[in-house]
């Protein structure tokens, strides 16, 4: 009989959760059980370290020992294993060599970030066997949302009428300092009451490198044991089988072998360890709860810069250390041990304050595919971060499992996805405004993307050539000093953008109208060629205008108030006496006489910048009519049910719009999820509530039909545009902020239910009922002068500092805190 199977493309993992901290690099878990993109020794593609050379499933594994009374036992690893290299079985198959171990038959992963729950199941195993991985992530908490850290929660349930053997045991691979030749392993074993632990770590290494350090893999109970030094798989899996509970042995030194030439003592190839726990299950439903934890400390982080690119200036390849900068981790601990003992210590906190933030996101009145695909993006703020002992931050625009693809903060990526760091991570967000203004040159213009290196920026990344970026620069600079609510981080940050204003009509303005004038590629959109006034680049810069006039009306800047508020005025008047067709804004204004109709694009971003300001509490920066309007010729004409919404297309185009053939890549007919995303959010906060959805919709699908759901693509992997998400909760609320009022003031009115209000650093619910409402803060602090809601009813509110007068006024809530 010939053999037959059925395969779904969505067995084949192609992306996971991502576990770690924020900048303290990562390794991603997989449907599969396996392990896979190890990020945490300061090595390449996101690190400038070498690259990981070793089988990223047998780096990190699990096993379950298993013996049913009257029975032969037997182990089970935790994985559907690939045919080779398993189990660390290098050079054999435990199918042939092993035939009492094998791995499980089926996993059920439920992933929500930033819990990945894996049920295991195994043909003839009398027991449930589950596996909760995470790593804290708490909003306003920065420093225990960067440990290094990835926690393995077990629960083994037995469903045998007789008593059970079990150990559940975790294997690690000591990798430190894996590119020093000279290294010699050294293991050390703690036992502390239930603080029990291996750590993993070298010597004769040099202090200096980007790999010298160690792993710690923690098992929390008074009552594990382990297994240091072994390498082969005789006799280590035959004692495993044969001896329970597995026997505490230190067999490190037997893999340090002497080079015959030198006579120095130097590391074997191989070199694990396990540890675990054992329990007796007497009876049926009995269960075993165990946790272990993995913990890393690599302090080397150095800085780099572009040394070897393509020509599209994509980085090739390591690229050399530049200056240390170390990790914002090791500014706390001063090992792995360290960062093990204090999440053992800190454990149930950690897990109760991450899980209270997942919690309340969820407990929402929002569509679940919509919360999902929100929530999938938090994975990119472990994936692709630096946080440095020097205080940088920034989130890498792009990553592939090979490559980097630009660099840390990128300024016209950040305009849509920084949003939320700042909301999230208010304090990260500040490190990030503050390399910028760091790298802006003496003239105002502005750093395109931070080279990972906080020193000095790339020569390349200066040259201000990228139109839209003095706008964004000055948008979320501003963004972040008015919600900070500090008035000398204002005063700081108010000198800068003013030049990076000034700078715009000084040296951009070609016709002297007053604007940005484009001419030809010269903005985010690096393969649109447009002409005079662009309503993605000029509805930016009214928004930066508008939340400078806002700022310096505020610190009292009246010279600045004369001479910019007339300015503003005419820009709004000539954004649309120049684009509006009276469907759209056009792509840009000056007709070319080779392409004459190539003006009349139609961008899904054509009103970017008009979103953003709503967001702070902005007046409109065009006619709402006009932006209802465009809105609806963009879901039109760009909207594709079964691919996307297409970033531009042009009347007429049925299939796909013409592409030149000198064109490098088509950015007309593709769909980038983070353009998507925002424009969602503007959908929404019109209350455009069924198409946004529509559009969030195919965004989720896609992205889990392409088994990348963890992983979206633009310029490179793990992109950071995507995080625009996070403006979706507000969008939905219709909610402002701009560090003084909060305003809640949805188009449409809401139906009876919950919502997750996210601010800067804190997070709540509004509820809505049927006769009243209630706002409440639940994390963070907030002190808003100002505060106004739906009038439903009786309005509560809780959790805000301070004491607040209550008024209702013209359909709406309104409190007032004391002086």
């Amino acid at each position: 009989m010939p053999l037959i199977t059925d395969m779904h493309r969505s067995q084949l993992p192609r992306s996971g959760m991502a576990l770690g901290g924020i900048g303290a690099g990562w390794f991603e878990i997989r449907q599969d059980g396996g392990f896979a993109n190890w990020s945490i020794f300061n090595n390449w593609p996101l690190f400038p370290g070498a690259r990981y050379p070793h089988n990223a499933k047998s780096t990190l594994f699990f096993v379950l020992w298993v013996r049913v009374q009257h029975e032969n036992p037997r182990l089970v690893l935790l994985q559907i294993e690939d045919g080779h290299g398993a189990g660390a079985i290098e050079g054999h198959e435990f199918q042939y060599m092993f035939p009492w171990m094998s791995g499980v038959d089926a996993i059920r992963t439920t992933a929500s970030f930033p819990f990945a729950d894996l049920d295991f199941r195994k043909d003839g195993l009398p027991l449930a066997v589950s596996l909760r991985a995470w790593s804290p992530f708490i909003p306003g908490n920065a420093a225990d949302s960067s440990l290094p850290l990835a926690c393995f929660d077990f629960r083994i349930v037995s469903h045998s009428d007789r008593p059970v053997e079990v150990q559940i045991l975790a294997v690690m691979r000591n990798v430190a300092a894996y590119d020093q030749p000279e290294r010699i392993y050294q293991n050390r074993r703690i036992q502390d009451g239930d603080f029990s632990a291996v750590v993993l770590g070298a010597a004769q290494t040099d202090p200096l490198a980007a790999t010298t350090g160690e792993l710690c893999l923690a098992s929390f109970d008074r009552h594990s044991t382990a297994y240091m030094g072994w390498e082969h798989h005789h006799p280590y899996y035959e004692r495993l089988l044969r001896e329970f509970p597995l026997p505490e042995i230190d067999d490190t030194d037997g893999r340090n072998g002497t080079d015959k030439a030198t006579g120095r003592r130097r590391a074997d190839p191989r070199c694990f360890a396990t540890i675990g726990r054992a329990a007796v299950l007497a009876r049926r439903g009995e269960a075993l709860d165990h946790g272990f934890a993995l913990t890393w400390h690599f302090p080397n982080l150095y800085g780099r810069r572009v040394k070897k690119a393509d020509s599209s200036g994509r980085q090739t390849e390591p690229c050399g250390h530049d200056r240390l900068e170390g990790h914002f981790y090791s500014r706390r601990f001063a090992s792995a041990e360290a960062v093990a003992r204090y999440a053992g210590a800190e454990r149930g906190r950690l897990l109760a304050e991450t899980t209270a933030f997942h919690r309340t996101f969820f407990d929402s009145s929002l569509p679940g595919f919509v919360l999902d695909q929100i929530n999938s993006q938090l994975n990119t703020l472990r994936t692709s971060t630096w946080l440095t002992a020097t205080g940088m931050f920034g989130v890498l625009e792009g990553l592939s499992p090979i490559q980097p693809w630009a660099g840390i903060a990128t300024t016209d990526v950040a305009a849509y996805g920084q949003i939320a760091v700042s909301l999230l991570f208010p304090e990260l967000d500040r490190m990030t405004i503050d390399i910028w203004r760091r790298f802006q040159q003496p003239n105002g213009c502005v750093i395109h993307s931070v080279s990972c290196n906080s020193y000095e920026p790339s020569p390349g990344e200066v040259s201000g050539h990228r139109l839209d970026m003095p706008a964004q620069f000055v948008f979320l600079s501003l963004r972040a000093a008015l919600w900070s609510q500090d008035r000398a981080w204002i005063d700081a940050v108010w000198p800068d953008a003013k030049r990076a204003l000034d700078y715009v009509l000084r040296e951009r303005d070609a016709n002297g109208d007053q604007l940005p004038d484009m001419q030809g590629i010269m903005c985010s959109y690096d393969n649109f060629p447009m002409h005079g006034v662009a309503p993605f680049v000029v509805s930016q810069w009214l928004a930066a205008v508008a939340l400078a006039l806002e700022t310096a009306r505020r610190l009292g800047d009246r010279d600045f108030l004369a001479i910019w508020e007339p300015r503003f005025t005419a820009g709004r008047a000539t954004l649309e006496r120049t684009t509006w067709n009276g469907r759209y804004f056009d792509l840009y204004s000056d007709t070319q006489a080779a392409d004459p109709e190539a003006k009349r694009g139609c961008m899904t971003d054509q009103l970017i910048g008009d979103g953003l300001a709503r967001a702070l509490g902005l007046p409109p920066l065009v006619d709402p009519a006009k932006a209802a309007s465009a809105f609806a010729a963009i879901m039109r004409m760009n909207f594709r049910p079964e691919q996307g919404l297409r970033n531009c297309q042009w009347p007429g185009d049925q299939f796909l719009h013409p592409i030149h053939k000198d064109t490098w890549v088509d950015q007309a007919n593709t769909c980038w999820s983070g353009v998507e995303l925002l424009f969602a959010a503007q959908l929404y906060a019109a209350g455009r509530i069924e198409q946004a959805e529509a559009v969030v919709r195919s965004v989720d699908e896609r992205y889990r039909d392409f088994g990348m759901y963890w992983d979206h693509q633009e310029f490179g992997g793990h992109y950071f545009r995507p995080l625009s998400a996070l403006a979706i909760p507000g969008a939905v609320l219709g909610q402002s902020w701009d560090g003084a009022t909060l305003r809640l003031a949805p188009v449409r009115p809401l139906p009876v239910g919950r919502w997750c209000v996210l601010l800067p650093g804190a997070y709540g619910t509004w509820h809505q009922g049927h006769d009243g409402g209630r706002l409440e803060l639940l994390s963070g602090s907030c002190a808003p002068q100002r505060i106004e809601v739906p009038a439903v009813g009786a309005v509560e509110l809780i959790g805000f500092a301070g004491t607040y007068r209550q008024e209702s006024k013209d359909g709406r809530t309104i409190f007032t805190r004391a002086a």
